[in-house]
Formats: C-alpha cells, sequence, structure tokens
C-alpha cells in the first residue's frame, strides 16, 4: 500500500493556512473544531472567509500567491504576454512548468483542493448548525457549492484537454461531502480519512461542477440574502461561473442565457473607470473581486508585483517585465481607448529591447502593492453571450452585444457588419484585448483548440525557447503531481498524462 505522505502533507497545508488567515482562528478540519464552528452561521461564514483568504495568500515562492498565480501562468502560455527575461513565470511561458516534480504543478492541486475541502466541509456540516435562519444556511451551502464548482473548474482545464471531443478522457479525482468522514485524523497522524481516489473523466468532473452549480444557484435564490462585500460569491457569480463553464462544453445555449443573467445589474465600465488601474474594487465595476489590504499584502511574491509597471516589483523593477504583444498590439484600433493604455514608445526592434508597456494595471495610482484582485467582470459575461450568439447564428444579437462594448471602448461609434465565422473572430480578438492579463489566454486556446505562434512579435526567442506549439502538444496540461501518485493508491504512474 502507498504511503500517504501527501494527504497528510495536504491536511497540515490547510491548517497553517487557515491558522493564518486573518477572518480564520479555528482550523476547520479537526473534529472537535468541526462541533464548535458549525453550532453557529458566524462560525460556519469564517471557513469560508478562510478560503478567500486561502485564495489570494502567500506560498512557499514568490510565484504562489493564491489563485492569481494560476490565473498568470495561463497567460504567460499564450501568445499575448512577451517575457523580456527568463526569472519567475520563465518556465511557464516556455512550456517547461508542467512536470509532475515541479512546484508549480503540486502547488496548483494543493490549492484547489484545499478549497475543495474546506467547501465541502461547509456543505457537509452547515446542517447541524441549530441557529440561524433557512435563508442564512442557504446561502452558506450556495457559497461552498459556488466555490467548489470553481475549483474544480480550474482543476479539469489544467490537467486535460477541453471537453468536447475528450469527455472520456481521465481528468482529476472527484470529492465530495460524503468523502469526509475522519479526514482531520490524517492531521494527526491515524490512519482513516481520505484514502484516495481515481481520476474521474473529463465529462465526470464537468458533471460535478454543474450540479454544484445549479445547486448553488437554487440556494441562493431561496435565500435572497444582501451581500456583504465583493469578495463573497453571489447568485450572480454562480450564474457567470456557469456561463464559462457551458461556453467551454459548446453549450451555446445556455452560456448566452447564463451570461446574460449573470450581468443583470451590472453596468459596463465606462472608458475611466477602465483607465483606473485595475487595483480597487471600489473604484470599478466587478462582479466578484478578492479585496487586498495593506497587512494581507503579499509584496514582491504578489500578482501585481509581476504584472505592473508602476510600482517596484518584479516587473517594475525590470526583472521579469511582462510586455504586451506587439502581433496583438497591431490588430487594435486606433480608435480603441484600451490601445492608447498601451506604452510603444520603448519597444526598440533594434535591440532586445521588447518593452510594450501595458498600463491596464497601474496600481501605482492607489493601492500599490495591496492591489484589488479582478475575478469577475460583466465584460467577461458580455463577450460570452456574444460569442455564444454568434455560433447559434443570431447575428444581430451577437453584433448589438459587441457593439454594446466597443461603445465603452472606442472614441467614436463603431459598425459591425461581419458575421458567420468572422463575426466568432471578432469577437475572440474582442476578448482578447479587453481581458489581457486576467487568466483567460491560454485556456481559451486549449478550448478552442488552438495552438501558439510568437513568430513577428516581440517575444524573444532565446527567453521564449518555444516560438510555436501546436494545439495538440502535451505540454499544455499539468501532470498529476508525483507526490499525488506516491500517496493516492488509485493513481499509479500508468495513469499519468503523457
Amino acid at each position: 500500500m502507498k504511503i500517504r505522505i501527501y494527504l497528510i502533507w495536504l491536511l497540515m497545508a490547510i491548517l497553517q493556512i487557515s491558522c493564518n488567515s486573518d477572518y480564520l482562528d479555528t482550523v476547520p478540519t479537526d473534529k472537535l473544531s468541526d462541533q464548535v464552528i458549525f453550532t453557529s452561521v458566524e462560525g460556519a461564514q469564517t471557513v469560508l472567509d478562510g478560503i478567500s483568504r486561502t485564495m489570494r495568500a502567500a506560498g512557499q515562492y514568490h510565484d504562489q500567491f493564491g489563485v492569481k498565480t494560476i490565473d498568470l501562468a495561463m497567460d504567460m502560455m499564450s501568445e499575448d504576454i512577451a517575457l523580456s527575461a527568463f526569472h519567475w513565470f520563465g518556465a511557464d511561458y516556455q512550456f517547461a512548468n508542467h512536470m509532475a516534480n515541479l512546484p508549480r504543478t503540486l502547488y496548483t492541486w494543493s490549492l484547489y483542493y484545499t478549497i475543495i475541502y474546506n467547501a465541502s466541509t461547509v456543505i457537509a456540516n452547515t446542517g447541524q448548525i441549530e441557529s440561524g435562519s433557512a435563508a442564512q444556511k442557504n446561502n452558506l451551502k450556495a457559497q461552498a457549492y459556488t466555490l467548489r464548482a470553481y475549483a474544480y473548474f480550474q482543476l479539469v482545464q489544467l490537467y486535460q484537454f477541453t471537453y468536447k471531443g475528450n469527455e472520456n478522457a481521465l481528468a482529476v479525482p472527484v470529492y465530495t461531502e460524503n468523502d469526509l468522514k475522519g479526514a482531520g485524523d490524517h492531521a494527526k497522524g491515524n490512519e482513516g480519512g481520505l484514502s484516495g481516489k481515481p481520476r474521474a473523466t473529463v465529462a465526470g468532473v464537468y458533471s460535478r461542477i454543474t450540479a454544484d452549480l445549479d445547486e448553488a444557484a437554487r440556494l441562493f435564490s431561496e435565500s435572497a440574502l444582501p451581500r456583504r462585500h465583493i469578495s463573497d460569491v453571489t447568485l450572480q457569480v454562480a450564474k457567470g461561473l456557469r456561463a464559462r463553464v457551458a461556453l467551454v462544453m459548446n453549450d451555446w445555449e445556455k452560456a448566452a442565457s447564463m451570461a446574460g443573467e449573470a450581468r443583470q445589474g451590472y453596468t459596463l465600465m465606462t472608458p475611466a473607470q477602465y483607465s483606473l488601474g485595475f487595483d480597487n474594487a471600489t473604484k470599478q465595476n466587478w462582479m466578484w473581486g478578492l479585496v487586498v489590504n495593506d497587512e494581507q499584502s503579499t509584496t514582491f511574491g504578489s500578482w501585481v508585483s509581476h504584472m505592473d509597471w508602476s510600482i517596484g516589483g518584479y516587473c517594475g523593477f525590470g526583472l521579469s517585465r511582462k510586455s504586451w504583444s506587439l502581433s496583438l498590439y497591431n490588430r487594435m484600433d486606433d480608435r480603441d481607448i484600451r490601445k492608447k493604455l498601451v506604452d510603444i514608445t520603448q519597444y526598440d526592434p533594434s535591440t532586445t529591447k521588447n518593452w510594450i508597456v501595458p498600463n491596464k494595471f497601474s496600481a501605482g495610482k492607489g493601492k500599490q502593492f495591496s492591489a484589488d484582485l479582478v475575478m469577475m467582470r460583466p465584460e467577461e459575461m458580455i463577450l460570452i453571450e456574444a460569442e455564444a450568439k454568434a455560433r447559434l447564428n443570431r447575428t444581430d444579437e451577437a453584433r448589438a452585444l459587441l457593439k454594446q462594448l466597443r461603445d465603452q471602448r472606442y472614441e467614436t461609434p463603431v459598425m459591425i457588419t461581419s458575421s458567420g465565422n468572422d463575426l466568432i473572430e471578432e469577437i475572440l480578438l474582442e476578448r482578447r484585448i479587453e481581458l489581457w492579463g486576467e487568466g483567460f489566454a491560454a485556456l481559451d486556446l486549449k478550448r478552442l483548440k488552438r495552438g501558439i505562434d510568437r513568430n513577428n512579435s516581440n517575444h524573444l526567442p532565446l527567453v521564449a525557447r518555444e516560438m510555436s506549439v501546436s494545439a495538440s502538444d502535451n505540454r499544455w496540461n499539468y501532470k498529476i503531481p508525483q507526490a499525488e501518485i506516491d500517496a493516492n493508491p488509485q493513481i499509479n504512474a500508468e495513469h499519468q498524462n503523457p
């Protein structure tokens, strides 16, 4: 029998993260603590707040700072960000950070399964709360279902190819609230608890995701409680995630309807809002964001340190500058205010100075290293709805949606006349421009089954190493961490990704 070292390590990591949380002082994975925490609605909410804290907490290295770590790693595996020198995230840029024995794959696996474990704990134990209203309990479970679905959705996209055509391929194990009995014993070094599950199929994981999100939407609708702050997931966020999932599954009707419902009550960012620096959730119209304060800032080991040229982090100091893609810049309309936020004056093609400065993320205008982290915006939803309707040949509706966004991004109104595949391509280009740096680039390439071509742009071959990667290249998928294979008797070497 395999040694369960990894499961013990994972649970200890959960304990450490939870204990360090500014929200959570009681360990949620200990049996006695469960009895204390789940005696009140407030106690259960601390577990959910602990998950939110975990999602933006620093790890062991300066390229580990919660879920935005993975978002940035995915953007580096695209054409849209050019790196100036090999440094943090250089291995992601070179398609060399997917191996089983590397920190990236283990950190990713541990992070999302920590979210899943603690969300499942809330789902399993909320029923025992004696105080509080039914609406409050429904809201707790709805948040937990949403967060668990989010984590599984990230995992299934990272550890296997896209849904369509790969439904029967092996993805990741699925654990639910029914799998948690005795799990806390691992933290004490005792027997029992999580014994490991085999890799579920892609279709199986998506079935869990859609069921969780549908249940979350039902519970949110029944509870109808006001939101405390933007870090909380809501009915709108659950529907937004459901739209993302449907888009990957090519369920165009569902993607369009969920995206339309998700953005109800939200307006698109004005040009002035878009230009503020994407650092402060109170000043920009996000649907979901992770709020950071000065005490929680992870300074150099943070997303903003790696992406923002306006502060003295890894990017600002020039150690690991992330530039806007020249090829993408050249495809932007001169009337586009987003193009005016890209500074090409420092680019010198006669040298290796490949700097094209993106001023979209500019915390130097406000929150500095305490920049808030964007997770979902209404602009993404309008783009999902537009793409889905274009694929359904509802051309006029798709054009109107694209125009609605462009009217907030262009200095003068524009006409959209394309149709069919040309319209779809126009919407996909709009996604790349509007959502640049927010973690969608490589995942979009995977769902569209497209490779990359970094030639004829500002990518430096000596830094990028890989100037073109085909859509079928196995390096798009993370390998299952070796620690998981060593610990889980249900996953062996023959189950590893190629």
